[in-house]
């Protein structure tokens, strides 16, 4: 029975005071220690009825603890001081929990005594999962008990080495930082970074939003310190401005976002133009046919322009496939879709309202088009090119028709996906920003606006944070499968990194990475080793059915032990 455990933990800060209410709503006995009587006040005011906790400034039921858990901010000095004051109290074998994130065990383990272990996760706030490092004197029954406690708050406990920042946290926290650098550029709105990642990828909460949660004091120092192990860049400048403004997150009410206690509606944007009906798709692949495909259920009368009659025509029967797919399933569109056809008569153009470029990625290619476009297409019709890693400006210039373009980044499956980056221009009219707007209304898509550069929001958020676990892999810091499980579990998403990886495809990443990198406004780092590897070794993710990077690695590791043999 969970009754059994007391735990003590020490420290009310927020991290602290959200264990301490985890810990006691999960059955358990806990008492909060803290010499801030400020401190005390506040948890006595969180405190719920049939959930008591035991709130003290004393250190005397730390001899009863089946597990302490230091929680005082990260300062190592700070921690080193709590620890060395926990120590003669503590029972031979207790357990002692530090929520060091970026201190090593080893540069504790002198204050706090042999049974050491790191508590380490990203948010304190609906804790069911962490990360748990042990110290290299710490015993086997101190590691029983401490996992028999976490089992019995509710905690799953995945171990892993003992490292700055751990697996997941370390891994979010640099994406995070990209974010808030982003806000810090001008680049994009804070709203708008957190919708992307939020459609764009799975997340419950955009990374500003997260931040917030963590609270931007807290999240700056700990990236402070990240940065000073190698690895990170510094914090955003964003963090200090707003940590000087009073702007702490959700705890001072405003962040990254103003927190109001009953939330808040958000704002949306309304079309102010209307867009057109006739569209033109130029491309036969699969963002080609996808992009057409919405916006045939979006009521435009759409036209598949591909380069030979057999792309026409197996692009045409993927598009009806889908079509028709739809009311098989019994979905169908109110009144039924609009008129779609496929062909490589290039006279189309010359009656379009709106062209969406969704040819191959290769910049000369995109540059041809967009002349053709300019000379051929009416005048103040819509261009727009869905590239996802080129500079817009560069793909549409040669079309001499800056008010018209801009970008439109659909992400795969495109049907499906709800997400729509629109990427304007320096030269891009008001008139065609909302227009683009109003088609995206139509399309029942959400949009966000950003600059032009590579990977706009989320392919610039996204790719580095790959990356970067593929370093962790290429270090032997942890295997495939427990770098997955722990970033899903601790760090809450949706899917683990190299799950994630083979299914965008390792060429993809390289050759996006590769982009990321050659824009010095990006501060991205450059392709992982392993990264190349995989791609020269064809191990590509699920283009490449039974080769990957869990394959990859495998095979790898065994070379060794073969060439030996």
């Amino acid at each position: 029975m969970s009754e059994q455990f007391t735990v003590v933990v020490v420290g009310l800060g927020g991290a602290g005071l959200a264990l301490v209410r985890h810990l006691a709503g999960a059955g358990l006995h806990v008492v909060g220690v803290d010499d801030d009587p400020g401190a005390l006040e506040r948890a006595r005011r969180q405190d719920r009825p049939g959930h008591p906790v035991t709130l003290t400034r004393s250190l005397d039921a730390v001899a009863r603890a089946d597990l302490v858990v230091e929680a005082v901010p990260e300062p190592a000095a700070l921690k080193r001081r709590v620890l060395a004051a926990i120590r003669p109290h503590l029972a031979p074998g207790t357990p002692v929990a530090t929520t060091a994130l970026t201190t090593p065990l080893t540069a504790l383990e002198e204050s706090a005594g042999p049974d050491l272990f790191a508590l380490r996760f990203l948010r304190a706030d609906g804790l069911d999962a962490v990360e748990v490092a042990r110290g290299p004197r710490a015993g086997e029954g101190a590691a029983e008990r401490l996992e028999e406690v976490l089992t019995a708050a509710g905690i799953t406990a995945h171990r892993v080495l003992d490292r700055p920042g751990s697996l997941a946290p370390g891994l979010l926290l640099g994406l995070l930082n990209r974010a808030a650098w982003m806000v810090h550029d001008g680049y994009a709105s804070a709203e708008d970074v957190d919708t992307a990642l939020r459609l764009g990828c799975g997340w419950e909460q955009g990374p500003l939003a997260v931040l917030d949660a963590i609270g931007l004091d807290t999240a700056r120092d700990l990236l402070s310190r990240l940065a000073r192990d190698g690895g990170h860049s510094e914090p955003a400048p964003v963090f200090d401005e707003l940590i000087a403004a009073g702007a702490l997150g959700r705890k001072s009410g405003r962040g990254f976002h103003v927190h109001a206690p009953a939330g808040g509606a958000r704002r949306s944007v309304k079309p102010t133009a209307p867009p057109g009906c006739r569209v033109v798709v130029v491309g036969s692949g699969t963002m080609a046919t996808g992009i057409a495909e919405c916006f045939v259920r979006g009521g435009f009368a759409t036209t598949l322009l591909a380069r030979s009659e057999d792309s026409a025509r197996a692009a045409a029967e993927r598009v009806q496939f889908a079509l028709g797919r739809t009311a098989t399933a019994g979905e169908p569109e109110p009144g039924g879709h609009a008129a779609f056809t496929a062909g490589t008569d290039r006279s189309v153009l010359g009656g379009a309202d709106i062209v969406v470029e969704a040819v191959v990625e290769d910049l000369a290619v995109k540059r041809h088009l967009f002349a053709e476009l300019g000379e051929v297409c009416p005048p103040h019709a819509l261009l727009a090119t869905s590239t996802s890693s080129l500079s817009v400006a560069e793909c549409t210039a040669p079309a001499g028709r800056p008010a018209d373009v801009l970008g439109l980044h659909f992400f795969n499956p495109a049907p499906l996906m709800r997400l729509l980056e629109l990427v304007p221009l320096a030269g891009t009219s008001e008139h065609t920003l909302a227009r683009a707007r109003a088609v995206a209304e139509r399309l029942g898509k959400q949009t966000v606006t950003c600059g032009d550069r590579a990977g706009f929001i989320v392919n610039a958020l996204l790719f580095p944070y790959l990356n970067q676990a593929l370093e962790l892999l290429d270090a032997d810091e942890t295997t495939t499968a427990a770098l997955d499980a722990a970033v899903k579990s601790v760090g809450g998403q949706p899917l683990g990194p190299v799950r994630l990886l083979d299914t965008v495809g390792a060429d993809v990443a390289l050759e996006v990475q590769r982009r990321l990198e050659g824009d010095a406004r990006l501060r991205a780092p450059r392709p992982a080793a392993l990264l190349r590897e995989l791609v020269e070794a064809g191990h590509l993710g699920r283009k490449t059915p039974g080769k990957g990077t869990r394959t990859y690695l495998a095979a790898r590791a065994a070379a060794p032990v073969a060439a030996a043999a």
